[in-house]
């Protein structure tokens, strides 16, 4: 058992001090390079962003018949569709902000 525990210690201590450098060293690059930044993108921004594509997809079917009379359809679909989608598609990889 203590070995165990012992193992597991060395192996968390081992896995920070890995993750350390690979965090030192996206620091180092350019931030349009930073691995990790495009790695999270990948595996979280864009799937994220699919999933905000289909619930504004169905927020703006759902808000439609409201917007018509109040003439504000362009702007519905601005900000719960084409936003969503600019940010899923058209964004360059590993860039998590957006720009103004």
């Amino acid at each position: 058992m203590r070995n165990l525990i012992k193992h597991s210690l060395v192996i968390a201590a081992f896995t920070a001090a890995i993750a350390g450098q690979s965090m030192a060293a996206n620091e180092q690059l350019p931030k349009d390079r930073a691995s990790g930044d495009m790695f999270l993108d990948v595996v979280g921004a864009r799937p994220l962003g699919l999933i905000a594509i289909v619930a504004g997809s169905a927020a703006f079917v759902v808000a439609l018949p409201f917007t018509i009379f109040s003439g504000s359809v362009g702007s519905s679909a601005d900000e719960l569709v084409k936003r969503p989608i600019d940010y899923t598609f058209k964004r360059p990889l590993g860039q998590l902000e957006e720009q103004e």
